[in-house]
């Protein structure tokens, strides 16, 4: 599977290694497991993350000793978890323009970018492929390395209830379980524990949820201002994405975030019966069948309202 790209890493000696914007668990599982797991192979390593990363999923990472390594400095560069090189936000130019560079993902819009790479689809979460990458180089997975993977493979299935999961994600987290990590701990951390300010705002969020579609589709808009209000930043709200979604008898979850910049980012979350990839597409956006999202700038978010509904409800129609 990762015949072309393990020649290239074993040939490098200083590796950055890079994620999307605001890295979740996934990406940063990935990256510092990846950067764990090379390192024991006497690399140096370096992880360039994007701002604002889901603070619960980063607190949790083992992510090994710092180094000064600058993007220059690398003869190699990889790139985890992102489907096109926007998405690497302000590393993308610094990616674009290295000669030796890699992609790993699983997201089925994934565009290239990279001048190699391993892109697998029908896959849980990319720390998922991240296994399969380490056994083939012969990493042995250590304690932290797999604490890094699990919180990956955790996030991106949801705690193990999406329909990505297969046989072999379940087969892969036990032996992710199996080198001692606090897995219980780690489950609690990330999906039931919050803090009071995240109520706050998921009170806001819940004033404002409403039914489309014939209650089909389940929306929430949130501004900069009501973050402000509720005293909490964007890294500790991810959970805030699911709500609309978690509505008996929706489809399609939307939830919109106005952020300082002035840009609306639409999250898309489904149930089995809609592909929100395509939907997210159509507006400049991509992900996962089952989650995707797409950003908007210079229109109200009574337009991007209308204009998702209209599309929305083309699923609909006879």
């Amino acid at each position: 599977m990762f015949e072309k790209v393990i020649p290239l890493i074993n040939e490098a000696h200083k590796i950055g290694i890079f994620t999307h914007i605001t890295p979740d668990g996934d990406a940063m599982g990935s990256a510092y497991g990846l950067k764990l797991a090379l390192e024991s192979l006497g690399k140096e390593c370096r992880v360039f993350l994007n701002d604002s990363p889901d603070r619960p999923a980063y607190d949790l990472m083992k992510k090994g000793p710092d180094t000064e390594l600058q993007p220059s400095d690398c003869d190699l560069l990889v790139a985890l978890d992102s489907a096109d090189i926007g998405r690497l936000g302000k590393f993308g130019e610094i990616f674009s323009e290295h000669k030796n560079t890699i992609a790993i993902d699983h997201h089925i819009t994934h565009v290239k970018y990279a001048s190699s790479g391993t892109v697998v689809c029908e896959i849980s979460s990319t720390c998922e492929l991240l296994c399969t990458l380490l056994d083939e180089i012969g990493v042995e997975l250590t304690k932290d390395i797999a604490n890094d993977l699990y919180i990956g493979i955790a996030t991106d299935t949801g705690s193990f209830k999406y329909s990505s999961v297969s046989g072999d994600t379940l087969r892969t987290a036990a032996r992710l379980v199996d080198t001692g990590i606090p897995f219980s701990y780690l489950t609690n951390m990330l999906f039931d524990t919050k803090t009071f300010e995240y109520y706050d705002l998921l009170k806001t969020a819940l004033s404002k949820l409403k039914l489309r579609c014939g209650g089909r589709v389940a929306l929430m808009y949130l501004s900069e201002d009501d973050f402000k209000n509720a005293d909490i930043d964007e890294a500790h709200a991810a959970g805030i994405v699911n709500i609309p979604g978690s509505i008996k008898g929706v489809k399609v979850g939307v939830y919109i975030r106005h952020r300082a910049s002035g840009e609306y980012k639409i999250s898309l979350r489904s149930n089995n019966s809609v592909d929100v990839s395509a939907v997210a597409a159509h507006f400049g956006g991509g992900g996962h069948v089952r989650a995707s999202g797409y950003s908007v700038r210079n229109k109200s978010v009574q337009q991007i309202c209308s204009e998702l509904i209209g599309e929305l409800e083309k699923i609909w129609q006879d």
